[in-house]
């Protein structure tokens, strides 16, 4: 119980020193891990008909996460709380017999007040039914996103004009929703996009991770696809979001396992259905890529994504951007030039320039916090610092976007980012 007691002392203790920052954080990751273990476990006790002791592992669950609420800053504390209490719930409802154990892989979810557990497969076993639509809408807006005008358009057409210009739509014959694949390297921005057009419309997020949609127990991952689509289909309006789609809807030729060539036919029979179920008016699908090479190409033809668009590393204006977002309320020095910034990180990733944004203000932090130091601004120096030891992903990236498109038969489809690799190469 040593570790139980070192998170209750540190939940009590003030938290401002880095040193007890440090503990509590090295603490946390400890009981993040035993909270999965637990329920790893108790998927395991479950399938094995053991319901006694999947009850003591889903308690465990609940105790260790009460645990490491009391870690956590107040933002998180009570969803923590909240999780803790649905991991006790499932735990009482096991001794019952009454409730199923989730997946391994998933986390209990957050259920509407009054909402009642359904019986599944005619069995005495009750089941949540995943809940896949976020609860909150997205804060990050276009505005939060530098540059990348023209995916901000083509999104915007799709899902957010038909919501303010109706009757135009309607006059011109032209059909909003459908799909739209973004591919690009990684850390560019492609997740807030998604995310920022469905704040933009005030559409219902449908933002869905591999974890969310893959399961072992065949025919299951199906379900979930289809699950998704139905849940997204309840709202007046919704951008489903599939991130790294690559790992979920790979070449079909190149699959070797049955089940996984059954999955990609489910997410085409579902983009199929979106006009045959009359809810294309509604429904934007949007998916991420850093290996659109790996998509199976029936996906990219029109009526599934009918928009295929490159998302390159930030431009120099997108630079400036996504730097001047970024320092826009941090203590600046005199010093700190934007446009030399920007010239500084060329070639980097738009994750990257936030991330030295981030650490270059921890250098004047972490002088006031550890050493005592009186607060100063953050100068030219601290970002000079940070880069020294900052390098990208993105030459790696692109040298092997080039080697598995060139002298393929689909490098036509990617030719922009094939000149983008060139140029970012300095290849002929």
């Amino acid at each position: 119980m040593r570790l139980e007691a070192e998170a209750a002392a540190l939940g009590a203790a003030m938290r401002d020193t880095a040193a007890n920052l440090d503990r509590a954080m090295n603490v946390a990751d400890k009981i993040r891990k035993r909270v999965e273990k637990s329920r790893r476990q108790a998927k395991k006790h479950y399938d094995k008909g053991d319901l006694a002791k999947a009850s003591i592992e889903y308690a465990n669950c609940a105790q260790q996460l009460r645990y490491l609420a009391g870690l956590a800053p107040e933002a998180k504390k009570q969803d923590l709380i909240d999780q803790a209490t649905r991991c006790q719930e499932v735990a009482d409802g096991l001794k019952k017999q009454a409730i199923e154990v989730p997946a391994a892989e998933e986390k209990p979810r957050e259920v509407d007040r009054g909402e009642q557990p359904t019986t599944i497969r005619g069995e005495g076993v009750q089941e949540e039914k995943k809940e896949f639509v976020l609860s909150e809408k997205p804060a990050v807006t276009f505005d939060d996103i530098a540059g990348m005008q023209e995916v901000k358009e083509s999104i915007k057409e799709a899902i957010i004009y038909p919501f303010v210009y109706p009757e135009e739509y309607r006059h011109f014959g032209v059909k909003p929703g459908g799909g739209i694949l973004m591919y690009g390297p990684p850390g560019c921005g492609k997740t807030m996009l998604a995310a920022a057009a469905a704040a933009e419309s005030d559409a219902a997020f449908v933002d869905l991770k591999i974890s969310d949609i893959k399961n072992k127990y065949v025919g299951e991952s199906e379900r979930n696809i289809k699950e998704a689509f139905d849940a997204a289909a309840q709202y007046s309006r919704a951008v489903m979001f599939f991130d790294e789609i690559d790992a979920l809807a790979g070449e079909r030729s190149s699959s070797t396992e049955r089940y996984e060539r059954s999955l990609v036919s489910e997410l085409l029979s579902q983009m199929d259905g979106l006009q045959s179920k009359g809810i294309q008016r509604n429904l934007l699908v949007l998916a991420a890529s850093n290996r659109p090479w790996d998509i199976d190409i029936a996906l990219r033809r029109s009526g599934r994504f009918d928009s295929t668009i490159f998302i390159p590393h930030p431009d120099p204006e997108a630079r400036r951007g996504i730097i001047e977002l970024n320092l826009r309320e941090k203590p600046l020095s005199p010093d700190v030039s934007v446009e030399r910034l920007a010239a500084m990180m060329e070639g980097y990733a738009s994750s990257e320039i936030v991330d030295v944004c981030q650490r270059a203000a921890r250098i004047p932090l972490r002088e006031r916090i550890r050493q005592k130091r009186p607060r100063r601004e953050i100068s030219m120096s601290d970002f000079q610092q940070v880069l020294q030891r900052k390098t990208t992903v993105l030459t790696s990236w692109y040298a092997k976007a080039l080697k598995e498109l060139s002298g393929s038969e689909e490098a036509y489809m990617f030719e922009e980012m094939m000149e983008a690799a060139r140029r970012y190469l300095h290849q002929p």
